[in-house]
Parts: C-alpha cells; sequence; structure tokens
C-alpha cells in the first residue's frame, strides 16, 4: 500500500487496526494456536515508487 494510505485522518490508528486484522485472518485458517506467532509487517511504499500496468504512480 502506498504510505499515504496509513495517515488518513479518518482512521488514525490504521496500522494497528491493519495487523489486528491480519492476525485475526490467519488465526481464523490456521487456529488460535498459531497467534502467539504470527508476525505482521506493515510497509509503506512512497509516493513515486510504485506501479501499475507498466507506469509509475
Amino acid at each position: 500500500m502506498r504510505e499515504a494510505a496509513y495517515r488518513l485522518p479518518a482512521v488514525p490508528d490504521a496500522p494497528a487496526r491493519l495487523v489486528a486484522a491480519t492476525t485475526d485472518a490467519v488465526v481464523g485458517v490456521l487456529g488460535e494456536g498459531v497467534r502467539s506467532e504470527v508476525v505482521v509487517t506493515v510497509v509503506g511504499v512512497p509516493d513515486g515508487r510504485t506501479g501499475v500496468a507498466g507506469a509509475v504512480v
């Protein structure tokens, strides 16, 4: 995701919510026993370093 998406005024806790939701999704598939082993890294890509259909966006 673009880095700016993590700084939306309407969602000030976006990174924390993404970590929690991703962890819950993994646990939903693999079971509660893996929760303590799930590692989620939220990485923002700066503008100008992402491409779609061969064009930098």
